[in-house]
């Protein structure tokens, strides 16, 4: 049995999580490029990046166009470029937008128990593969864009770089026997396995029995992870 966390420990712990959080979701570019303009300008803005979105899953990055972006969101094309004057900002801003999506996702499930970091890191990595169920598409474009451009990929890997500090906060918060190697290795273990089981859900088939009990599988591993990788 483990040991509970001195109080100071804990309260440090906490903060950081937090404070990493709030500073992450602090860049969604709903909110920062909206700054200081219209209210209607910051609903375009927020238009434009959906329906990016929502183009990128239907036909990835090779395929998308300012011109179909602009007629998803029922907008001039002019006024996209005038926000987005590249395809390149416009896939920056919307991939950060949904990690800023994720991010709050992540304070909700952080602050609805913050004494209880191992469930927390559960439920985040549930709720990982739960969104996979539908979300899968994108991811598979996603790692599409970061394979065939070499800027695009630092750029998703300093996304990912982002969520796992998180992840990092969460797996020292549950083991405290764990030292830095560990707590590192084991970060990029959950990471590994969580994002293959999200592209295997992907492909199917839907009624296979192991793809059914993906979310009892990944907590089961995440667990078995955090509470033994000091052995």
């Amino acid at each position: 049995m483990l040991q509970p966390q001195p109080d100071a420990e804990k309260r440090v712990t906490n903060d950081s999580i937090i404070a990493h959080l709030e500073e992450l979701r602090s860049n969604r570019p709903t909110i920062l490029l909206a700054t200081g303009k219209t209210a209607k300008a910051g609903e375009t803005i927020r238009k434009i990046i959906a329906a990016a979105r929502q183009v990128f899953i239907e036909v990835g990055h090779a395929g998308l166009t300012q011109r179909d972006v602009a007629e998803a969101a029922g907008i001039a094309v002019g006024n996209l470029t005038y926000h987005f004057p590249t395809k390149s900002a416009l896939l920056d801003a919307m991939l950060l937008e949904v990690l800023a999506d994720y991010l709050d996702d992540h304070i909700r499930q952080y602050q609805a128990d913050p004494g209880q970091p191992l469930q927390v890191l559960l439920n985040v990595v549930e709720s990982y593969v739960r969104n996979a169920r539908h979300a899968h598409r994108f991811f598979y474009h996603m790692w599409g864009y970061a394979g065939c451009d070499e800027e695009v990929k630092h750029k998703i890997r300093s996304y990912y770089q982002a969520v796992g500090r998180f992840i990092y906060y969460l797996v020292r918060a549950a083991n405290p026997k764990l030292n830095d190697t560990q707590i590192r290795r084991a970060t990029l273990q959950l990471s590994s396995v969580e994002e293959g089981i999200k592209l295997f859900i992907g492909m199917g088939p839907g009624d296979d029995s192991s793809i059914a009990a993906a979310e009892e599988d990944i907590r089961q591993l995440t667990e078995k992870i955090v509470m033994t990788a000091h052995l």
